[in-house]
């Protein structure tokens, strides 16, 4: 944002490549700033001595998105999220969907997610690592490793080192080994009434919002 208006042209190196830069990047694009590269690991910007207003829709979040989602398979229950942008969300989605959640696009921004028991059959475990994107987002490893709680099996998840939420799962009673980057979850040791409140009370202390 400060190099729009700087002097000269600024280039920078290993930048972040989740949707939220190249969001601002259009944002301030609109408004007359000349920023190139968005989405790659470098941003080329090109000072303007002014800049105007524009009018601009702010993309959904597919973070909040995401929690929504791992949320229905916790309960094991169904949501119909929207707006949301399926392609920022695929990788979560790629997870539900080798667990045996039902996930169904109605509609360009709008999906459907369910995790309701069928026959008695109870959602598979999996293993996720966390990378920049389109990898797994690590502001999604706090819930996944909640939902991962709920299985049957043990499944090793590799997040990238924080792993500060584990104690207050461990409160709760979950059985979750850490060594280094790597969690094992030991499922189906947490009931389902101490689970979500204390999901929401967490996920809320770092920014989601639930309604």
């Amino acid at each position: 944002m400060a190099a729009c208006m700087a002097d000269g042209t600024t280039i920078l190196s290993n930048v972040a490549r989740e949707p939220e830069v190249v969001d601002l990047a259009r944002f301030l694009t609109k408004n007359g700033a000349c920023v190139e590269g968005a989405g790659s690991n470098k941003l080329v910007i090109k000072g303007k001595s002014y800049l105007h207003g524009c009018k601009c829709t702010i993309a959904p979040d597919r973070i909040e998105a995401g929690t929504f989602m791992l949320a229905a398979a916790i309960t094991r229950s169904f949501i119909s999220i929207s707006p949301v942008i399926p392609s920022q969300v695929s990788g979560l989605m790629q997870k539900l969907l080798a667990a045996g959640c039902k996930i169904r696009q109605c509609s360009h921004d709008t999906l459907e997610v369910s995790a309701v028991s069928q026959c008695g059959e109870n959602l598979r475990g999996f293993e996720v690592k966390t990378g920049p994107f389109p990898g797994f987002p690590t502001d999604l490893q706090l819930q996944t490793m909640a939902l991962l709680t709920t299985w049957f099996k043990s499944c090793r998840s590799l997040f990238e080192k924080r792993m500060a939420h584990v104690n207050e799962l461990q409160k709760l009673g979950a059985k979750i080994q850490v060594c280094a980057s790597s969690a094992l979850v030991s499922g189906k040791i947490i009931e389902m009434v101490c689970l979500v409140p204390a999901l929401l009370q967490l996920t809320s202390e770092v920014g989601y919002h639930w309604y």
